[in-house]
């Protein structure tokens, strides 16, 4: 894996623990309407599908 990858990796793991930690606050403190939450929720579980796929991506089958 070559450096650029690994910051890559790196830097995608730390988005995935902080939409982690949104959609944890999305959840159980945010004080917003209904709505809101829920606009919120989606949003932060398509950051994770997103990270998800990215490492997927980065430690996936080399050609």
């Amino acid at each position: 894996m070559d450096k650029r990858t690994k910051i890559k990796v790196i830097t995608t793991i730390i988005c995935l623990l902080l939409s982690i930690f949104a959609l944890y606050t999305f959840i159980f403190v945010a004080e917003v309407s209904k709505g809101w939450r829920i606009v919120l929720i989606i949003i932060a579980i398509f950051w994770i599908i997103s990270c998800i796929s990215n490492l997927v991506e980065y430690f996936g089958k080399r050609k």
